[in-house]
């Protein structure tokens, strides 16, 4: 069902074949965890934030032949940090210069214009209950797909640790613990 609304609402029909879907946790360059909809077609890489409540969805295209690194590792934040060490690995796709972000991006939270994602597993992966679709919260099945797909373009999959640039910011643990990045009815309200 998730993926033919997906492919209904966010598909445009010069996107190429599409592949897979997962839904998956992306960390943003504010170490904010956003629930995130990653759809692979034979052309783009596709992060796509989708409202599951009221079926609303926006998107950021990555061609896949931009892509300059994969990296998958472990998440580390900086030494002295106040931030929760991450005690999972992840993946790194990184698509322009990171040198080059404007500064004013990297300093605004809300900001779509970091050429990157950094994605791990869904909190339904860890989820104890027996869920029938628990492969599409699996992000080391994403990586093996993307990886697959990108190999056409001769990029290799790097494996390093993942470095999270956040030292202190109390509101990134305040949005994390109360999961604001993810798409749940709160008392009428959804978000």
């Amino acid at each position: 069902m998730l993926v033919s609304k997906i492919t209904e609402k966010c598909l445009k029909p010069d996107d190429g074949n599409f592949i897979d879907l997962w839904v998956l946790t992306r960390i943003n360059h504010w170490d904010h965890e956003i629930e995130t909809t990653v759809c692979l077609t034979d052309k783009y890489l596709m992060l796509i934030s989708f409202n599951f409540i009221n079926e609303d969805c926006t998107s950021k295209r990555v061609l896949l032949q931009s892509i300059k690194t994969i990296r998958v590792g472990n998440l580390i934040q900086p030494n002295w940090s106040a931030l929760p060490q991450r005690n999972y690995g992840g993946v790194q796709i990184i698509w322009g210069e990171l040198e080059e972000t404007k500064w004013i991006d990297r300093w605004n939270p809300i900001s779509q214009d970091v050429p990157m994602v950094i994605l791990h597993h869904h909190p339904c992966f860890y989820s104890p209950d027996s869920l029938s679709d628990k492969d599409m919260y699996n992000c080391d099945l994403a990586i093996s797909a993307i990886s697959n797909s990108l190999s056409k373009y001769d990029i290799q999959v790097e494996y390093a640790n993942i470095h999270l640039n956040s030292h202190i910011n109390f509101f990134t643990i305040i949005y994390n613990q109360s999961n604001l990045g993810f798409c749940k009815d709160r008392n009428g309200i959804s978000f």
